[in-house]
């Protein structure tokens, strides 16, 4: 599903990222320090930032192209939500905005909102949820439309132990029942335990797993997973809780 191809970032003559070749067909969690080049390869993956050199595709597509992202969502490590909509209308807006002025949230998202016991929020603008319920709302609203990678940047930061728990669970979810692959940074113990695949950086090169890093010119093939999975697909018929609690469900 995602293959990296001589893959290097620069910030001037800092190399802040370093891969020359990895493919990824399983959920991962990118690990290790501060700086290491997790966020930065997740920002790759996504195509918001361009790499110096190399390639990265997505399905066969490249990063940052329309085919690649519709097959991406991205979580970001402080979420990114519209102050003057509540939860429900922005997951309404980004699958509308998707899928077209008839589409509905995902099914994936509604089941989400459960197992993360969420219904309380969907009525809340940003500005009336703490710091974990605003984390919980960026997965929900990434979910609302449909994808078959789920990028996630520190996803548990901010969650007490009852909520991560449920963001584990929601997780395995994604990953067993609609397909996706999740691929997100950590520090978190517990999540780096449930994901199938790991990949340790250290000083933007992948590394082992005492954190030394491996040379680039040496470096051989690494791959992750063997997928048998299928993209996520459209999303389900219109469900009422969006048309009663959403106020673009009328127009």
């Amino acid at each position: 599903m995602i293959e990296l191809r001589a893959l290097q970032h620069r910030y001037g003559k800092a190399v802040v990222l370093d891969v020359p070749r990895l493919s990824i067909d399983a959920s991962t969690v990118l690990v290790g320090h501060n700086g290491a080049g997790k966020s930065t390869l997740l920002l790759s993956l996504a195509g918001l930032l361009v790499p110096t050199e190399g390639v990265i595709t997505i399905g066969g597509s490249p990063a940052g192209s329309p085919a690649a992202r519709r097959r991406v969502s991205f979580v970001p490590d402080s979420p990114a939500l519209f102050d003057d909509l509540t939860l429900a209308d922005q997951m309404l807006y980004v699958a509308r905005l998707h899928g077209g002025r008839r589409a509905e949230p995902t099914e994936a998202s509604g089941e989400l909102v459960a197992l993360l016991d969420a219904g309380e929020l969907l009525d809340r603008l940003p500005s009336a949820m703490s710091k974990g319920q605003r984390q919980k709302a960026s997965l929900l609203v990434a979910t609302a439309r449909p994808c078959a990678v789920l990028l996630a940047d520190e996803p548990t930061t901010g969650l007490d132990a009852e909520s991560r728990n449920a963001l584990l669970r929601g997780f395995a979810y994604l990953e067993q029942a609609a397909g996706i692959i999740i691929v997100s940074s950590t520090h978190d113990g517990q999540l780096i335990a449930a994901t199938p695949g790991r990949l340790r950086l250290s000083g933007g090169r992948l590394a082992d797993e005492d954190g030394e890093a491996g040379e680039s010119s040496d470096q051989a093939d690494i791959e992750v997973g063997e997928s048998q999975r299928e993209p996520a697909g459209a999303a389900p018929p219109p469900s009422s809780r969006w048309r009663s609690r959403s106020r673009f469900s009328e127009e």
